[in-house]
């Protein structure tokens, strides 16, 4: 089995390749049938073209995994890095690949609905055009396709200006996403301000399914193995003081704790601190509950990335955000990610955006 890195232009690969299919595109230029955007089992993207030619049948869907064979590679150098392509040949053989019945959720965070309304002066000039009410569409819209059981949102999925445009599009795409049967879950962050607020708050008197988190245990299940949610607004300092009895108290299911918050320290592999200090100490938080977490998803930080708590052991993801909107990089690669729990520990791959 090969990866994205084992993807040598114009040559036939060498072994089979697994995808998991983020997009798919049934309509492309002709002589093409069908063009997929696709993540590699280490999440790298890839895309794959099959054309008429070759009479390919297999029946594609969003998130779903799929084994491929006799494709021929093409590597094309662009100004963001490597584009690498997958492309059909009379030999080419795709099967979608048996899964164990899973939880699935999307996870997401600072969507920011509304920067388009922040002045000039304070965000970079390749951001002037950044409308957060096409990727919030574009993230629901995902996940919908994807049939997840559930969308997690770690918060600003407002910015701190909106418009009634703005409001609207979040009722709208969390109203439709709820009825398919995918609950919206949240928390809020420090750019979700009043007018925000008041919407989400409708929203949870509305659909059953539009859930914010809270320090009560809220339990999220689908497909397959549930899991246990809690959740904390920002607070920019530190977590409330709670009793211990009173977080991760549920045995036997994964627990998964869901901040708007920078966290600290967190360490990659190397055991380097991703994030600088003063911020959102963890570590007597943890220390004091009952049971360790299995995840901490924060919102917050305009870049995703993946690391432990020092000393601790926990994962963290910090989901980063659906749009370029940082002031202090560009490449901040806007993303979803799914979450999927099939026993007592949770999986989370990335889904560029």
């Amino acid at each position: 089995m090969i990866t994205r890195e084992g993807v040598q232009h114009d040559r036939r690969l060498t072994d089979s390749i697994r995808l998991t299919v983020t997009a798919v595109n049934t309509q492309p230029n002709h002589p093409r049938s069908t063009e997929l955007k696709a993540i590699d089992e280490d999440g790298d993207q890839l895309h794959v073209i099959t054309w008429k030619t070759h009479n390919v049948s297999q029946q594609w869907v969003e998130g779903r995994e799929y084994e491929l064979e006799g494709a021929r590679g093409k590597r094309y150098s662009t100004q963001s890095g490597d584009r690498v392509e997958i492309h059909s040949t009379t030999a080419f053989q795709a099967r979608e690949v048996s899964q164990t019945a899973a939880t699935r959720i999307c996870v997401v965070g600072d969507t920011h609905v509304g920067y388009r309304h922040r002045p000039r002066s304070n965000k970079a000039s390749w951001s002037y055009d950044v409308d957060n009410r096409e990727t919030f569409t574009k993230v629901l819209r995902r996940a919908r396709n994807q049939n997840v059981d559930a969308v997690i949102h770690a918060g600003d999925i407002f910015d701190h200006e909106t418009t009634q445009s703005d409001l609207d599009t979040v009722h709208e795409e969390v109203t439709r996403t709820c009825e398919q049967g995918i609950a919206f879950y949240f928390v809020q962050g420090n750019h979700d301000k009043e007018a925000g607020r008041r919407l989400l708050k409708r929203l949870t008197a509305e659909q059953s399914e539009c859930i914010r988190l809270t320090t009560e245990e809220t339990s999220i299940s689908g497909k397959g193995e549930s899991l246990n949610a809690y959740g904390y607004d920002h607070s920019g300092a530190e977590l409330p003081s709670l009793s211990p009895d009173h977080r991760f108290h549920t045995l036997g299911v994964p627990e998964v704790l869901v901040i708007h918050d920078t966290p600290f320290p967190v360490v990659d592999e190397q055991n380097v601190n991703i994030y600088s200090p003063e911020q959102l100490d963890l570590r007597d938080f943890l220390t004091e509950s009952t049971v360790t977490p299995d995840l901490i998803i924060a919102g917050h930080l305009h870049v995703g990335s993946e690391g432990t708590v020092r000393d601790h052991d926990v994962p963290v993801l910090t989901t980063g955000p659906t749009a370029p909107i940082s002031d202090s990089t560009e490449d901040n690669d806007p993303s979803t990610w799914l979450l999927t729990v099939t026993g007592d520990s949770p999986e989370i791959s990335r889904q560029p955006l």
